[in-house]
């Protein structure tokens, strides 16, 4: 590998890690939307707060990997979204977000997650 390679390489992979750090877990974004996936781990939410784009169809998906504690639902008041979460099933909730920030949270409101729409 050359050095010009090199050096945009380097530079490539500090971006992605600097992003990663500051502005947490990145979304996908395919042609068709932006996509992200959510675990239900026995801490709570992992991540616990997703970046979107307002007007952008998003899909994201909840997979609950642990049966303690309440998160055997996800709700996203905001927008009509109440799903059972199978226990190590995926489970993908579909919206075009908004502006603004939201909650997703378990069905008893403990545990809970934020949408920042920007």
């Amino acid at each position: 590998m050359n050095s010009r390679k090199s050096i945009f390489v380097i530079g490539a992979l500090l971006l992605a890690v600097v992003s990663l750090a500051v502005f947490g877990k990145p979304l996908s974004q395919p042609n068709d939307g932006q996509t992200a996936t959510v675990e239900i781990n026995s801490k709570g939410f992992d991540p616990g707060s997703l970046k979107l784009k307002a007007g952008v169809h998003a899909k994201v998906t909840f997979v609950r990997k642990t049966d303690e504690g309440c998160a055997k639902e996800i709700v996203i008041k905001e927008y009509n979204i109440n799903r059972a979460l199978p226990l190590n099933e995926p489970v993908t909730v579909e919206f075009t977000p908004r502006k603004g920030e939201f909650t997703f949270a378990c069905g008893m409101n403990m545990l809970k997650g934020k949408l920042i729409v920007e």
